[in-house]
């Protein structure tokens, strides 16, 4: 007699089938779904005021220190493919994950100022820029002088030692007369030096290149060699900073109503580039007298004031994922751009009082369900902070006072 299965039992059996199926998609490894398996991780390098540089594959906690305290604070940090860059005086890398650091470029130059606070300047992450889509890391540099005619040095071998070349001074088209020096004439004061001290890539893939030392802008692209860029307006009686006038400014720093004929240094204003999406934003790292930030949308021929700011140093500005602008202060915390109105806002939460922040950066999890989850990061005098929520609230999660992050 042949036994019949039951009814329920077949039910049964089909429920299970259904809730398999289902559940495919949220395949488990281990116990723990897709949507929590990370299948692209982050790595973070941030570097104190010690001058020791360490990393953390999640933000929370130190995995390892790279390189150990040497007294000499970091002014950036980068990543070109497999390579760490740490630049200080000198330009150290690592192709070994950060077991050993070399020299790579001996002359890894900057010109540090000091804020009316007090507070040196001369640590800016925009001193260095990898750009993946070039195959360049571009770094400020007083190597080769007189022939390094921008101030600046690119690698395209992932900045391997000796690997490092050098880009000429625009000739008479306002092109760049080739790598290398170049004794063309120039359409701008060949009597000083240019001195490029910030780069940033704007969201078109246009490099802009600024000389805080002479108060002078530049920018190329993938097809144009550099060309600097003359503000519209030469009249030094507007309230704004006419950045890349090409006049000589002695070595001070530019100042609304500066006298481009007058001889003496001028240190109350100084610029540090950043950018969101397309536009260009000038940063004074100074601002002891609110001069506070300015945007171009052409690349730097007109300038205009932001407001919102308070009348302390701007430190950093950054431009997360292309979705939010965020400038860091000293003193007054975190600054956040209202996309609306234009106008600065703080966005503190979380980050108490009086918080000096030094840099920003931004990373993401990819998951193995395709999801992703953005972090913005800040390296503050108090500690490493983690946004997960595009900057409407911050946890610290590192204590400690650091300079500069990647």
């Amino acid at each position: 007699m042949r036994q019949r299965i039951s009814p329920f039992i077949l039910s049964l059996a089909l429920l299970v089938m259904i809730f398999a199926a289902i559940n495919s998609c949220t395949k488990k490894i281990s116990g723990i779904s897709n949507n929590q398996v990370v299948e692209t991780p982050f790595s973070l390098f941030f570097s104190d005021t010690s001058g020791a540089l360490y990393s953390s594959n999640d933000g929370l906690h130190i995995r390892k220190t790279l390189f150990h305290a040497d007294g000499y604070p970091s002014v950036a940090i980068c990543v070109a493919g497999d390579n760490i860059f740490f630049g200080k005086d000198n330009l150290y890398y690592s192709t070994n994950n950060g077991v050993n650091f070399n020299h790579t470029l001996d002359s890894f130059g900057y010109y540090p100022g000091v804020a009316c606070n007090g507070l040196p300047i001369g640590l800016n992450q925009s001193s260095m820029i990898e750009i993946s889509s070039w195959n360049r890391i571009y770094t400020v540099s007083n190597e080769w002088f007189p022939a390094n005619d921008l101030g600046i040095c690119y690698s395209l071998s992932q900045g391997a030692q000796g690997t490092w070349y050098t880009e000429g001074r625009p000739d008479t088209d306002g092109n760049c007369g080739g790598y290398g020096f170049n004794t063309a004439a120039s359409p701008v004061d060949s009597s000083l030096s240019i001195n490029i001290s910030s780069l940033t890539m704007l969201k078109n893939q246009v490099l802009c290149g600024y000389d805080a030392r002479h108060n002078r802008n530049f920018y190329k692209t993938p097809d144009i060699l550099w060309k600097e860029v003359t503000s519209v307006n030469t009249d030094d009686s507007l309230t704004f900073p006419l950045i890349g006038t090409g006049h000589p400014y002695y070595y001070g720093f530019r100042l609304p109503h500066h006298n481009p004929v007058q001889s003496t240094v001028d240190t109350t204003a100084r610029y540090s580039y950043g950018h969101f999406n397309n536009r260009l934003i000038a940063i004074d790292q100074i601002n002891c007298y609110g001069v506070g930030a300015y945007y171009s949308d052409d690349t730097g021929k007109n300038w205009y004031a932001y407001s919102g700011l308070p009348s302390k140093p701007m430190l950093c500005v950054a431009a997360p994922f292309e979705e939010v602008c965020l400038i860091g202060t000293d003193s007054a915390g975190l600054w956040i751009l209202n996309n609306n109105t234009g106008v600065w806002t703080q966005c503190n939460r979380g980050l108490g009082t009086n918080l000096v922040v030094r840099n920003i950066t931004f990373k993401e999890n990819i998951y193995k369900d395709a999801s992703i989850k953005k972090f913005i990061f800040l390296a503050t005098n108090k500690g490493i902070y983690m946004s997960s929520d595009m900057g409407g609230n911050w946890t610290m999660t590192i204590p400690g006072n650091y300079v500069t992050i990647y």
